[in-house]
């Protein structure tokens, strides 16, 4: 291996921890309620999508900002848990992850839904560093949220059994 195989690898493996630390960061400040904060992780034309149920595709900064802040307020307080990720570099600015998600959430009436999520994320290296430019959000399992529309992780049907 010759020094520019290693350098390359070791710009990797930086990048890679930066953008890991951008979703860690995201769930910091949302269980903080620091919306700002949660903005800043964003581009400013931003595309995100929580699913039909939790206010559908939104364009631009700041209407996630609004988004989540709207979103957010439901609750007393949160706890979001990051598990497996796995991430495909396009280029040495552009990167596609997908992060396992469970986030636990307190309503103001002591109510506690769970959701099992997939974070699919596009990231980019800007000036401010890395940020997310798209995000959607994809159910594995839900507890609570009676009543909302979720997008659900594609799943093979075994054979023999079917999806009604």
């Amino acid at each position: 291996m010759d020094d520019g195989d290693l350098a390359a690898q070791v710009a990797r493996l930086v990048a890679r921890i930066e953008v890991s630390e951008v979703i860690a960061r995201f769930c910091e400040r949302v269980d903080e309620y620091d919306i700002d904060a949660v903005a800043e992780l964003f581009t400013e034309q931003c595309v995100v999508d929580y699913g039909p149920g939790r206010g559908g595709r939104v364009v631009g900064r700041e209407a996630v900002r609004a988004r989540i802040a709207r979103g957010q307020s439901e609750f007393r307080r949160t706890h979001h848990q990051l598990g497996e990720q796995t991430m495909e570099f396009v280029s040495d600015s552009d990167c596609r992850v997908s992060t396992y998600v469970t986030a636990w959430h307190e309503t103001w009436d002591g109510d506690h839904p769970v959701v099992r999520l997939r974070y699919l994320d596009q990231l980019v290296r800007t000036v401010e560093g890395w940020q997310i430019s798209e995000r959607r959000a994809v159910a594995q399992g839900i507890e609570g949220f009676e009543g909302l529309e979720w997008v659900w992780v594609e799943r093979r049907i075994p054979p023999g059994r079917s999806i009604d």
